[in-house]
């Protein structure tokens, strides 16, 4: 019978938060992974502030506007809110420097989440014309979860590449 080894311990890293006088324990995936997890991390702030504002923006416009619009115009406005908020939170960029790239290149991005939910709210409205604003609210939110995993990638990979290849912040 084969015995198992014990796995070696996590090298003790200094916490930040102690100016290194205190040393936490942090597993090795963790330490490989800090960058990625400070992103998800505040790009889930981040999401869950700009789906609020979403929403409420949307309650407000539906009387006015019906659906569609409603819908639109929530997510433009949002998308330009999400980017630099991701800008500064999820990817600590907070000089002005590019920030109108970023937010070109934001509106692309909104433009697949405005897809999915667009796309949502008409299968509903084909399902059930007569759908209250809880679930139009609620179709627009799993619309949104939806595109977010590719929002964070595109923003990742694509809008912020420059962080990841080394660069200087902007």
């Amino acid at each position: 019978m084969a015995t198992a080894t014990p796995a070696e311990p996590a090298s003790p890293v200094p916490d930040p938060g102690t100016d290194g006088l205190a040393l936490a324990v942090k597993p090795p995936a963790l330490q490989r992974h800090a960058v990625l997890l400070k992103q998800l991390r505040g790009f889930c702030v981040v999401a869950v502030i700009c789906t609020a504002t979403s929403m409420l923006m949307y309650a407000g416009l539906r009387p006015l506007a019906g659906t569609q619009w409603a819908n639109a115009i929530s997510l433009i406005l949002c998308s330009v809110l999400n980017t630099d908020l991701n800008r500064r939170i999820s990817f600590d960029v907070h000089e002005r420097r590019l920030w109108l790239v970023d937010q070109r290149r934001g509106l692309w991005i909104m433009l697949l989440a405005l897809a999915m939910t667009s796309g949502s709210l008409w299968v509903l409205g084909l399902v059930n014309p007569h759908a209250s604003i809880k679930l139009e609210l609620a179709v627009i939110v799993l619309g949104n979860v939806a595109s977010a995993v590719a929002r964070f990638l595109l923003l990742r990979y694509w809008i912020f590449r420059r962080l990841r290849a080394g660069h200087a912040k902007y």
